[in-house]
């Protein structure tokens, strides 16, 4: 590095503390059980319950007006800093509720049953968690209609304005899931039906399936980021060795609907599949015309449909440190006959440089067997890795990586 150039280091991907060098990530994984001659015993229906997510599934912004019109009937309020609107939830006119911000008083008011009439509603009254001009409203419970019939679901709410008063916005945060808790051949999966909720065709009940471990139910997960798992709703899944079409319908019967899933099972053609490579936890392939398969520690050979995939998620695991697979170009694997797939690890750490005049930008990789780029699920941002640049065979200069 000559003298006068300026570093700028920015890191792109999550990433792991400690130096530039091979990423310690070994672990010797059992051979997955699938494609064996004993098969697990798959439930033929799986009930699944409401459930609220521990972080944002998906999300929208929208503006709170101002200057605004008074409700049919309101409940005593601060005189300034005011707000007021019908908020909808995804485009349906029907599904529109009135909604006050108090911002000194730090309260949020809905009008839970849409009279318009803000002050007969004894559970629509919500405290901030914080003060100032931004503030939250977490767990709020509002009833939607979807084709499924009504439903309650669970926002979080964070509103917005600046010290005038200028303008205010509120960010919905739909934290509602279907699931169950599955017991197969010892191990637990995690089932569930995710709703878009908020996009522009929703509210839509069960859009997405998840499967996965259920120890990895805390993972991060999103309606905008297939690497968890998550899938568009399959109409055919591939389980544990097994083959299904896969149908839902809800039961709104009780006073708490539920969502059902039932497994017919089916007998495709299937093909091997000789996966290579360390740490695979689990894995999520997807044919958007045929199955959607989901392995488990799918170490040596296994058997899937034959089809066209596209490696929808890769999660990695060593202990309590876990990695998943950033799939902005998915690997595309052609089994129509036997086939070789690299998955996982083990990890490299990479530095790619770039000259930009006199700076030197320098991007970090984290890099597994099959080429794809990975990040470390829960990174800690307080402690990114750490780079030495040499000159002449002495150590010239030290820095950290930032996330950008």
């Amino acid at each position: 590095m000559t003298a006068g150039c300026r570093t700028s280091a920015g890191l792109k991907l999550f990433v792991v503390a400690g130096v530039l060098g091979a990423l310690t990530l070994r672990v010797a994984l059992a051979q997955a059980a699938v494609g064996g001659s004993s098969l697990p015993d798959i439930p033929r229906e799986v009930v699944l319950r409401p459930e609220v997510a521990p972080s944002e599934l998906e999300g929208v912004d929208q503006s709170l007006a101002h200057p605004n019109k008074p409700f049919l009937k309101e409940p005593a309020t601060s005189q300034h800093h005011v707000f007021r609107k019908l908020l909808h939830i995804g485009q349906d006119t029907n599904n529109a509720i009135a909604v006050i911000w108090d911002q000194p008083g730090q309260k949020l008011y809905l009008d839970l049953n849409r009279n318009l009439d803000l002050t007969d509603d004894a559970n629509g009254v919500f405290s901030a968690t914080n003060k100032g001009f931004q503030q939250t409203f977490p767990n709020v419970t509002v009833s939607v209609k979807t084709a499924a019939g009504v439903q309650p679901v669970m926002l979080d709410l964070h509103c917005y304005t600046d010290a005038n008063a200028n303008w205010a916005s509120a960010h919905l945060g739909s934290r509602s899931l279907w699931q169950a808790k599955v017991t197969v051949a010892g191990q637990d999966w995690q089932v569930a039906a995710l709703d878009g909720l908020l996009g522009q065709v929703g509210p839509t009940t069960d859009k997405f399936l998840l499967l996965r471990p259920w120890a990895a139910r805390t993972n991060h997960v999103s309606l905008y980021d297939p690497s968890s798992g998550i899938v568009p709703f399959p109409g055919r899944l591939f389980w544990l060795g097994q083959a299904f079409q896969l149908e839902r319908h809800f039961d709104t019967g009780s006073a708490t609907p539920v969502c059902k899933l039932e497994f017919i099972p089916q007998q495709p053609t299937l093909t091997e599949l000789r996966v290579s490579g360390e740490f695979v936890y689990y894995t999520v392939l997807r044919d958007t015309n045929g199955y959607t398969a989901v392995l488990r520690e799918p170490q040596g050979t296994v058997q899937v449909p034959q089809g066209v995939y596209e490696v929808s998620a890769a999660w990695l695991k060593k202990g309590a440190a876990e990695a998943f697979q950033q799939t902005y170009q998915p690997m595309v694997i052609k089994a129509a006959t036997a086939t070789n797939l690299i998955l996982g690890g083990p990890l490299t750490n990479w530095v790619v440089l770039e000259r930009a005049g006199r700076k030197l930008q320098m991007n970090y990789q984290l890099r597994g067997a099959d080429g794809m780029y990975y990040q470390m699920a829960g990174q800690d941002r307080e402690r990114p890795p750490e780079f030495t640049v040499y000159y002449g065979g002495k150590k010239a200069l030290v820095g950290k990586f930032e996330f950008g």
